[in-house]
């Protein structure tokens, strides 16, 4: 007889198997009967295996819908057949956990199709590759940096750009570098960023790659297009009244009767000639320091002894002025991987021009050093509550020879970003009419 009932199948059972037990007992002590008692102990054994048989069918349905999980198989749909209540909830169960898998498979599907498109229309390269140097991902920019080639691993970079892979073998986690090779026959001007992540217990390094060729070369243009325009006018400034000088001489000179008034005009001529052409020669020297910086002699300096330095060279300079000067540090054993000469000179020069801005009865100045940890860098602000650089100059203040003051020379701010740029460090400002900020990271 075939039961639907799960349930009322194995209470038949049972009560099936203790009745076989009450006969077996009965004819082994009551009533002697020992061929009765062999077949009701085949019985019993029937029933029992029956039972176990039955029960198991239970756990590998559930076995196999554990299986079908573990291999990613949610095809499987799973009917009760009228087996009671529990085995219904138990395959509705199944059914649902197989339906939500499905949804969050195609869920994850469509994300990551959604991420690699996406990432395809990128114009940076992408590339990323594990431990192993095995490739796991490379988007379409990059691979139109090597020529649409199929890319396994790092070895088959190397094979078609020995120079490009070497650039990636070399590039360390968080590091940013630029440099130049030849692309499909042609020189680029390459930037190149990498980091490292973990994922399942798996290390990748992800590298990005910018094509920055056109940038450059439209920044270079525009950076000698303001270089020219300034030594256009500072060598006009100097040419002119010299042109102007020698002409009024010419015709004074050329005149026979010499007197003593046309005497003292060539003097003063000669003497306006003379300091023009000092002047020029001031500017040919300060073009010559700008293009000469030496190259930093980096070592290991302690902050707090350099910022002393630094302070008493210049508290002395705000002697018989009401401006207020103070430095910190965040910590007192921080130490400064730098060129002390060549940094204490960009400091002194920011300083003066802090300076120069601030009012002398009510003025602040103040300098903070700071290590950050997050991005492992020293940050040194130079702050005043000086009126703020005027918006229209504030894109010039790093042009070489641009200055608004009467005697200057126009190359301190950027002799300074040169020699912190030598340092692989940036030097950027952001003013306001409360005052002006110069930041150094280092």
């Amino acid at each position: 007889m075939k039961f639907k009932n799960f349930r009322l199948h194995i209470i038949i059972q049972l009560l099936l198997t203790f009745a076989g037990l009450y006969g077996l007992v009965y004819y082994l002590y009551i009533e002697i009967n020992y061929i009765r008692v062999f077949f009701l102990g085949l019985f019993i054994i029937v029933l029992l295996l029956s039972l176990f048989s039955y029960i198991n069918r239970a756990n590998k349905t559930t076995m196999g819908f554990l299986l079908a999980i573990i291999n990613n198989d949610f095809t499987v749909k799973y009917k009760s057949e009228k087996q009671g209540k529990s085995f219904d909830q138990l395959y509705d169960t199944f059914n649902l956990v197989n339906q939500k898998f499905i949804e969050s498979s195609q869920s994850e599907a469509s994300e990551y199709q959604y991420i690699i498109t996406l990432i395809n229309q990128l114009q940076i390269g992408v590339l990323a590759y594990d431990d192993r140097e095995r490739i796991h991902l490379s988007n379409a920019s990059f691979d139109e940096m090597l020529g649409g080639k199929e890319l396994i691993n790092l070895e088959s970079i190397k094979v078609e750009n020995e120079a490009f892979y070497e650039k990636l073998k070399e590039i360390g986690s968080g590091e940013n570098t630029i440099f130049t090779t030849t692309l499909l026959g042609q020189a680029r001007k390459l930037s190149m960023a990498a980091s490292s992540f973990k994922l399942r217990q798996k290390s990748y390094k992800l590298i990005s790659i910018q094509d920055i060729h056109s940038e450059l070369d439209q920044h270079e243009m525009e950076a000698w297009q303001k270089l020219i325009r300034v030594l256009t006018h500072e060598i006009m400034n100097s040419v002119a009244p010299i042109t102007s000088l020698s002409a009024t001489m010419k015709y004074l000179v050329s005149n026979d009767d010499l007197n003593e008034d046309k005497i003292r005009s060539l003097q003063e001529g000669l003497d306006a000639i003379e300091a023009r052409s000092q002047g020029l020669m001031n500017f040919t020297e300060s073009y010559k320091k700008l293009t000469r910086v030496p190259l930093p002699n980096i070592r290991e300096v302690d902050a707090k002894t350099f910022l002393r330095r630094v302070d008493s060279l210049f508290r002395p300079t705000l002697a018989g002025t009401g401006i207020k000067w103070s430095f910190q540090l965040s910590h007192d054993d921080l130490a400064l991987l730098i060129d002390p000469d060549l940094m204490e000179q960009v400091l002194i020069n920011l300083l003066k021009n802090a300076k120069e801005v601030v009012s002398p009865d009510n003025g602040e100045i103040n300098l903070n050093l700071v290590f950050q940890k997050d991005t492992d860098q020293t940050l040194i602000t130079i702050q005043d509550n000086g009126g703020g650089i005027p918006e229209d100059i504030q894109e010039k203040v790093f042009v070489p020879f641009y200055t608004t003051k009467s005697d200057g020379s126009g190359i301190g701010l950027s002799l300074a970003r040169q020699i912190v740029q030598l340092h692989k460090g940036e030097l950027d400002f952001i003013s306001t009419s409360a005052g002006t900020t110069f930041s150094m990271k280092l």
